[in-house]
């Protein structure tokens, strides 16, 4: 079995923008964090390794949360970054990545998040 034929998902890398924004009156400006409207790389080949991460269904109002940290494998030339937004093209859920650990040059992997609300790590 190839390496290739491992990556068996699709997904969605939005890298995070930083905008320095005053709220005008003399103040400074502070830092303002968001993900752009396309994401950065459309399509990526990877999988989520989700039979060994941890996943709950949280019970919260208005509806129930699903919440996990599993491991998101990729290719060795993948643009991964702290913090990047990763949709799986699948079922549409949203995970931040943590930091991504390269290989060598044979792949990457990176732990990502899912809570209730997306936010930086």
């Amino acid at each position: 079995m190839s390496f290739e034929s491992m990556l068996n998902h699709r997904c969605d890398v939005y890298h995070i923008r930083r905008a320095d924004e005053s709220p005008g009156y003399g103040l400074p400006s502070s830092p303002s964090f968001s993900y752009p409207a396309e994401p950065d790389i459309k399509g990526l080949a990877c999988h989520f390794g989700v039979k060994g991460g941890a996943r709950a269904i949280a019970q919260n109002e208005p509806q129930a949360d699903y919440q996990a940290k599993i491991k998101l494998t990729a290719p060795p030339g993948a643009d991964i970054r702290l913090n990047d937004l990763i949709v799986d093209a699948g079922s549409g859920y949203e995970y931040t990545a943590d930091i991504p650990v390269r290989i060598r040059d044979h792949h990457i992997y990176v732990m990502v998040s899912r809570r209730a609300g997306q936010e930086a790590i």
